[in-house]
């Protein structure tokens, strides 16, 4: 009984001598190593206005050393020295990161927006050298033993990446036309939509398109940029990704298979149909990329007859021009009907709602109150230029009698269209007015007695209330 007190009364007293340490759990250094940091990718960034959408680089560092089982929290620094005593940039990347990518928007937000310098020259800024370094600090877990707040950081070697501006030769966007032909499969309709900088063609499913008499349909495509085009069955559940930024203007066959896929092939472009554009103080303010300029109807069968109705302001003056540029206006043709000419640009006598109807065929131009009537029975039968549409403001407006189809015209003496008023035909399509110009029958719309319908020549918006 008394060695078996002994033993027990030794073992105790080993026991209790052998005190618990956390810190053996951790075995802390005590000079931590900072990670290592590295560049994988480009360290020559060209700087554009169109930025790619990838990654243009990757940094990458090894886990820095605090002792073992001791979590680190990492910072990515940015610079424009490589002392980094100026501004610094910082990006907390979390616990245990070991990888960041940066992307072309990102490089450019620092090489121009954060640290770039503006040139007088150029006018811009020019992009600087990025230097990059990890910061790494210390996680203290609890029951470590450390105390809170007093942490370690150590700070990775430097890298970087330079920049500059591309050099090749600059584009600048300009109003383009994309048109295409539907030569195997088929939809009932097409429509385009347009996302980047805008939603150019409105919102989905975008703007219903009408193919010419030779089956051709014609997108417009605007100065605005970036730009994507996806051409849909005007929302009808089948789409597909077309072009993105196009540069110049194009001709496509398009072949749809049985499931809808859709593939396109360049082509020739058919012989462009003329063209007149309407520019002035309040038709894109004399700036030809400005989407306020009018580009005016052709009449439907008759080259070289172009109209067009808008409200004009007398003070405000206008003219004309076979193309988007200051090449070849004119403010006259011959005869003049309707306005004056004066300091070189027409105007007219008072402020309304006008008919601008151009014949370069006879070389006249008529500028004279604007006539628009509806043509079915929702409007009280099929007689020519017996119901017609009355001033508001600004737009033009006619309240429906019967329920039918919605087809609505234009007149002006000057045209040669006599009793064919489908010649100088419109309607109203997801909200805008659609002109059938030289195309074919357009998509039929029907309206209800009592109906207001209301156009905005000026916004191209029609309304049916």
């Amino acid at each position: 009984m008394k060695h078996i007190k002994f033993l027990l009364f030794a073992f105790l007293s080993i026991f209790s001598a052998c005190d618990y340490n956390p810190e053996q759990l951790f075995d802390k250094t005590k000079d931590p190593v900072a990670p290592a940091l590295m560049i994988e990718g480009a360290t020559h960034f060209i700087v554009t206005e169109e930025l790619p959408d990838f990654f243009y680089s990757v940094l990458t560092w090894n886990k820095a050393n605090f002792g073992k089982g001791v979590s680190a929290r990492y910072h990515l620094q940015v610079a424009d020295e490589e002392t980094f005593t100026g501004t610094v940039k910082s990006v907390d990347l979390g616990t245990d990161i070991y990888l960041r990518a940066l992307s072309a928007t990102e490089l450019y937000g620092w090489a121009i927006d954060d640290f770039g310098i503006y040139n007088e020259e150029t006018e811009r800024k020019d992009p600087a050298t990025l230097f990059f370094r990890i910061l790494a600090e210390e996680l203290i877990s609890a029951g470590s033993g450390g105390e809170p707040g007093a942490l370690k950081s150590v700070i990775s070697n430097v890298e970087s990446i330079t920049s500059q501006w591309y050099e090749g030769d600059d584009w600048d966007p300009v109003e383009l036309t994309i048109r295409f032909k539907v030569v195997s499969g088929d939809w009932d309709e097409y429509a385009v939509y347009g996302w980047g900088e805008s939603e150019a063609y409105g919102s989905w499913p975008g703007t219903l398109l009408e193919a010419n008499g030779e089956g051709w349909y014609s997108i417009t495509v605007p100065v605005n940029r970036p730009i994507n085009l996806i051409i849909n069955n005007n929302n009808n559940g089948r789409q597909f990704d077309f072009l993105k930024d196009p540069n110049e203007s194009l001709c496509y066959e398009f072949e749809i298979a049985d499931d809808n896929a859709c593939t396109w092939t360049e082509v020739e472009c058919p012989a462009d149909e003329p063209a007149l554009y309407m520019i002035g103080d309040d038709f894109g303010g004399w700036d030809w990329s400005s989407g306020g300029v009018v580009k005016m109807t052709p009449v439907n069968g008759f080259e070289g007859h172009f109209w067009a109705i808008r409200y004009i302001a007398a003070e405000k003056g206008f003219k004309w021009c076979t193309v988007r540029d200051w090449n070849g206006d004119f403010n006259s043709l011959g005869e003049n009907i309707g306005y004056t000419v004066s300091n070189g640009n027409a105007y007219v006598a008072e402020s309304g709602m006008y008919m601008v109807y151009v014949d370069t065929e006879n070389k006249k131009i008529a500028v004279e109150p604007a006539k628009v009537y509806g043509m079915g029975d929702c409007f009280g039968g099929w007689n020519i230029a017996s119901y017609p549409f009355v001033v508001e403001g600004q737009t033009m407006t006619y309240t429906t009698t019967g329920s039918g189809e919605l087809r609505i015209y234009a007149t002006t003496a000057l045209s040669p269209a006599g009793g064919d008023w489908w010649r100088m035909e419109f309607v109203i399509l997801n909200g805008k007015i659609a002109y059938r110009g030289n195309g074919g029958d357009q998509e039929r719309v029907r309206a209800d007695a009592g109906k207001k319908v209301v156009l905005d020549f000026n916004s191209g918006s029609g309304t049916i209330e």
